[in-house]
């Protein structure tokens, strides 16, 4: 799914992607590889088969997500590790770190390095295309991609940040005078 941001006049600050899709009982959470990128540059791995271990080559076995990517989330490849939440649908729910492992799903491991996070959006231009992919690698089980989003954030002009400071100082020199 394609969607198109415009209207920021500076470059991103911080990333937030929600993601939420349903699956039946055999569509396992450790089947889903899911990426995002920009048009302006930058990509990142959201899921890449989730629980996925050497000694565990399915993955994690619930069906589901309900989710939201931070930068500093706990890494939702090992999310069993981390006391999870669910919701009433079994949906795998809170806030997350990106998968990041930029490595063909089908070799993907928990030991792989994490160098494709939601960092790699720092510092472009917001403007533009920004598409989700994602992937059911296997063949049991059906899954519903139900909704995504961002939330953007993006470094404040430094002619803000002058005024916000001056008002700043106004403030506490209005405070210092005595009333008459």
């Amino acid at each position: 799914d394609t969607r198109t941001l415009s209207g920021f006049e500076n470059v991103i600050q911080s990333l937030e992607v929600r993601l939420r899709f349903t699956g039946d009982p055999l569509a396992f959470n450790g089947d889903f590889f899911v990426s995002l990128q920009c048009d302006n540059g930058g990509y990142a791995v959201l899921l890449n088969r989730a629980g996925r271990t050497s000694m565990e080559p399915l993955g994690y076995d619930n069906n589901g997500f309900d989710i939201t990517f931070t930068l500093g989330g706990n890494d939702i490849h090992q999310y069993q590790t981390y006391a999870p939440s669910y919701d009433v649908n079994g949906r795998l729910i809170g806030s997350w770190g990106a998968d990041a492992r930029n490595v063909d799903p089908d070799s993907a491991l928990d030991t792989d390095a994490r160098t494709a996070n939601l960092d790699q959006f720092a510092g472009i231009n917001p403007n533009g295309n920004w598409t989700i992919f994602a992937s059911d690698l296997s063949l049991n089980g059906a899954a519903a991609f139900e909704s995504w989003g961002m939330n953007v954030a993006v470094i404040p002009e430094p002619a803000t940040l002058a005024l916000l400071g001056l008002g700043g100082l106004l403030l506490l020199r209005r405070r210092r005078l005595p009333f008459t």
